[in-house]
């Protein structure tokens, strides 16, 4: 069991420690804040994280976040281990050149994120301001870098180590913002939709709706089936957004009797999670609602979620679904870019930055998501084959876990999304080469 030094046990240096040391590398720990217990200790197991170097054990120099409780702008210190990137440097006689517990519990706390940056559409943090962006490494997992130097370290030092094993896994995940294209809905809504269309001049897509209507055309957004068929046993995971219609939400209401098939449906073939309405975010209530209607619906307790829109304020919206008893959030990612917000593909738990305390809510990040690449970056076929074999094989390389995300609406193969579902297989193959776990079982 290793003994670590520090001059102040934290609830941040708690949270870290038990984060490298017990969820990645299955390594017994204990904490002292004497000087005395830790230099007349016998153990040969020894770290120093502190200011100064006791002349026991291995010394890991400190920066004085861990040991704080506000927030504020900080000095990122910016630097290089070799030949990767690092914050929190230092030129200090230390085993390592840059505060390695410092530099992870920053990304992961998304501690940047509750400074005062200007936002977004819809609200929401620019990557712009993320100080990954800024050394260029949105696109690698640097969190595992980091502590994989630390890993070469402890090794070296203590050769008898036996480290946990991690194998990598894949989630394929998807948001239901708009169950159907035509099914489904009102008879306002339908007949709307038609005399709309007829007016543009769009007779192509009337008949499309008229067909789907009268059940003669399958709904060009069922592709529920499609993706069941092409993974096989690979169970997924469907966001359902349950929220009241409106401007940014679209599903019909959760008393339709096609939507609450569809849903029922889901569910014997996947994992179903709430995917909170937009309205949600100015209204906590409403998740509340909304989970219990998804619950009735599917007779099943709903313990996953993914923001719609991707809005994320922190720590209020992981508050609420804590209250909420939701165990797992899958809203870490970007919507204009792709890669890794918190700088790692590993699931890891909320530490709410205002209360400084850790809590049991597992936040999963996700690599990639199917309008990022297409919307908004304008990506060819082949550009986002290539940038998602990218992600996939440095996630593999961490063992770390690689979900991507997609929407059953993106995946009917027609208009502004024709060939996508090429990208969508080639994503599915590539995670069969390689023998990804199932994330969900």
């Amino acid at each position: 069991m290793f003994l670590i030094y520090t001059p102040h046990i934290t609830t941040r240096i708690q949270y870290i420690f038990q984060y490298v040391f017990e969820e990645r590398f299955g390594l017994p720990y204990t904490f002292t804040d004497s000087r005395a217990e830790y230099t007349n200790s016998n153990n040969v197991l020894k770290i120093n994280y502190a200011k100064q170097d006791l002349n026991a054990g291995l010394f890991f120099y400190a920066y004085d976040i861990l040991f704080e409780k506000d927030i504020k702008e900080i000095e990122l210190h910016e630097g290089n281990f070799n030949t990767i990137k690092t914050i929190f440097a230092h030129n200090e006689k230390s085993v390592l050149n840059f505060d390695v517990f410092a530099a992870v519990f920053y990304l992961l706390s998304r501690y940047e994120e509750y400074l005062d940056m200007p936002t977004i559409q819809h609200g929401n943090y620019d990557f712009h301001n993320s100080i990954l962006y800024k050394l260029n490494v949105l696109d690698t997992p640097i969190v595992e870098q980091w502590i994989r130097l630390f890993k070469n370290v402890l090794s070296k030092n203590f050769p008898s180590l036996q480290f946990k094993h991690h194998k990598p896994a894949a989630g394929l995940s998807f948001d239901v913002d708009v169950a159907y294209a035509y099914k489904g809905r009102s008879f306002i809504r339908t007949a709307g939709g038609l005399v709309k269309k007829m007016l543009t001049l769009n007779f192509s897509e009337a008949s499309n709706q008229l067909l789907t209507i009268l059940n003669k055309r399958k709904d060009m957004y069922d592709t529920y089936d499609y993706v069941f068929n092409l993974i096989g046993k690979r169970k997924p995971v469907y966001f359902f957004n349950m929220g009241k219609f409106g401007e940014f939400d679209k599903n019909p209401s959760w008393k339709n009797k096609v939507f609450q098939q569809l849903i029922q449906y889901v569910s014997t073939k996947a994992v179903v999670g709430l995917h909170p309405s937009y309205a949600s975010n100015g209204n906590k209530n409403l998740v509340t609602v909304e989970k219990d209607k998804l619950e009735k619906i599917t007779g099943d307790q709903i313990i996953v979620s993914r923001q719609h829109y991707l809005k994320l304020k922190w720590p209020s919206t992981y508050n609420n679904l804590i209250n909420n008893n939701i165990k797992e959030d899958y809203t870490i990612g970007y919507y204009y870019t792709y890669g890794f917000r918190a700088g790692t593909c590993n699931s890891f738990v909320f530490f709410d930055l205002k209360k400084n305390e850790s809590t049991w809510l597992r936040l999963y990040p996700y690599a990639y998501m199917d309008g990022t690449l297409n919307d908004i970056l304008k990506m060819t076929i082949d550009e986002a084959k290539s940038i998602i074999s990218k992600l996939i094989d440095v996630v593999y390389k961490c063992d770390g876990v690689f979900i991507p995300l997609w929407h059953n609406s993106t995946l009917y193969n027609r208009n502004e999304w024709k060939g996508w579902r090429e990208i969508f297989e080639h994503t599915v193959q590539e995670i069969e080469k390689k023998n990804f776990e199932n994330l969900f079982s």
